[in-house]
């Protein structure tokens, strides 16, 4: 197959490796103006987030990017913590499931600066943050929350002390500052939805918001503070703008979660068995037949409902071949004749810039001169459409490369003297773009949004002395990132996705111990989760070219 070919072709020990293991398998932000004012609605109700927060499970925040800090001076018995449905229930889901804060953020009669910080978010214009908050249906003691926002990367720095902010500089909401007591004209006494616009925002920021509990003359012997809560917290990316399109993201919430798959048939031909883990979930593995040894696993969202549908190819000679796809939107099967023996449906993507991904293939030209062609269908059933680009000897490398909601034409091609390759690229729209040196020819490409910037980067990988360096060029400034040694050639399979959900896509493998290892692009941070077993294959690395 097409993908085993790849890997076989090179490049390197560690490719050799991979594509044995295939076969056998039978595959081929100024300080003011970043928002405008905020503003409240008890009724209404959030759109489809591109990232969502509904508080169930605490304790899960942390490993979701969310970070939590009392400067309360001097801190009290309590910091944020699990809703409790005997003060009120939460605006939706469990009783409990909001997050709150009170006055035992400090102790006496003192200041409360009590800090919770959403992950890392990129900000562009028309984006829009929502949330609910509450406090105690008589509000005897008047609270108050402050909205700041960071344009600091993944930077944490609240400040120090009670009247330190760090870099959250930009106050962008602050609710109740005049402290009025009472259950009219203060703190809102029931579920309250506040909506925040960003505006102004400069390309390619990155920052935090940040709810700041923030009461003078708190505490348990205070004039104010009592009880708050925070509910349905939503980021929903402005209109035509990136969303945050992770691969291999089950529940549509922009993360790339766990999952691999297993020839439970012991044969070519035998059952495939997909088991996945929702990333950040604490919910069993779930276990799912789909396909065969011998199809190529892909993973795309075919349906268009923000997730992506588990999905194989089955190679076969025209009208034969075809791609089976368990919808995830109605959990049913769609089966379309599409492709033949020796095409790289890999290469699947929203080609048409409908929101869905299109049946595509790549169809390799017969000798290494010879024209191959790119064939996409954008309805069920509907027309082909084929947009020759590449050759024979060429290597493809899927993906949006200027940020318009189309997958454009990319091959990879040896390029000048030795193992130096270059990307060919025309655009959706038919530009053709000047050549790009980048990689080596036996590089395995691995393409990926890796600044954020809501357009696919040139990215490879490669074995060097038996570890995998990672390479990528940044699209939103030219700048080359690598080497990064991550990964052991000889036990671990490639494996790149958003996994924290900030809209980079971050460096990965799975290890063949049955183990997911990958680094956060915006902090450098390891992650470990179990999954698997050996001579599994993780559904991630169908993006590995």
């Amino acid at each position: 197959m097409n993908r085993a070919k790849k890997f076989m072709s090179s490049r390197s020990l560690y490719f050799a490796v991979t594509a044995i293991l295939l076969a056998v398998f039978g595959f081929g932000l100024a300080t003011t103006n970043y928002a405008q004012a905020a503003t409240n609605d008890p009724v209404s109700e959030a759109a489809t987030p591109a990232f969502a927060e509904g508080f169930e499970d605490i304790t899960t925040l942390p490993g979701k990017g969310w970070f939590i800090q009392n400067n309360s001076t001097p801190p009290g018995t309590a910091t944020w913590f699990q809703g409790n449905p005997t003060v009120f229930p939460a605006q939706a889901g469990p009783t409990n499931s909001y997050i709150g804060v009170n006055f035992d953020s400090s102790t006496g009669s003192n200041t409360i600066s009590n800090w919770l910080l959403t992950p890392v978010i990129e900000f562009r214009n028309g984006d829009v943050i929502t949330f609910y908050t509450r406090t105690t249906s008589t509000a005897q003691f008047a609270d108050r929350l402050q909205v700041r926002l960071s344009t600091n990367g993944a930077s944490t720095n609240v400040g120090t002390g009670v009247t330190g902010v760090g870099d959250f500089t930009n106050l962008v909401l602050d609710i109740n500052p005049t402290y009025v007591a009472g259950p009219s004209g203060g703190y809102p006494v029931v579920w309250t939805q506040y909506t925040i616009t960003i505006t102004n925002a400069t390309a390619g920021v990155s920052g935090r918001l940040a709810f700041r509990y923030f009461v003078e003359d708190g505490g348990p012997d205070g004039a104010n503070s009592n009880y708050i809560g925070i509910d349905t917290f939503a980021y929903t990316p402005a209109a035509g703008g990136t969303t945050r399109n992770a691969p291999v993201d089950f529940n549509g919430d922009g993360k790339t979660d766990y999952a691999v798959y297993r020839n439970i048939g012991n044969n070519i031909n035998g059952q495939l068995r997909w088991f996945y883990n929702i990333n950040g979930s604490t919910a069993p593995t779930v276990a799912l037949d789909w396909g065969l040894a011998s199809d190529e696993v892909i993973s795309e969202d075919f349906d268009g409902d923000g997730k992506d549908d588990i999905a194989v190819w089955r190679p076969g000679v025209p009208t034969v071949a075809a791609f089976y796809i368990l919808n995830s939107m109605t959990n049913t099967a769609r089966v379309e004749a599409f492709g033949q023996t020796g095409d790289d449906p890999t290469v699947v993507g929203d080609y048409s810039g409908d929101g869905k991904a299109d049946l595509a293939v790549y169809r390799r030209g017969a000798s290494a001169n010879a024209q191959s062609i790119w064939f996409y269908r954008s309805t069920p059933n509907g027309a082909t459409v084929y947009t020759p680009w590449g050759l024979g000897g060429d290597f493809p490398a899927p993906g949006d490369y200027d940020g318009d909601g189309r997958n454009d034409f990319v091959v990879q091609r040896s390029f000048g003297e030795g193992i130096k390759g270059a990307f060919w690229t025309r655009l959706a729209t038919g530009t053709i773009l000047p050549l790009q040196p980048f990689a080596q020819i036996v590089d395995l490409l691995v393409p990926g949004d890796y600044d954020g910037d809501g357009k696919t980067d040139l990215a490879s990988i490669r074995n060097v002395n038996g570890v995998i360096n990672w390479y990528w060029r940044r699209s939103s400034d030219g700048v080359v990132v690598g080497n990064i040694p991550f990964g052991v050639s000889a036990t671990d399979i490639p494996a790149q996705g958003d996994y924290d959900g900030d809209g980079r896509t971050d460096i990965g493998v799975w290890r063949t111990n049955g183990q997911f290892i990958w680094r956060s692009t915006a902090t450098g941070a390891v992650t470990f989760f179990r999954l698997g077993a050996a001579d599994d294959i993780p559904v991630a690395s169908f993006n590995v070219h």
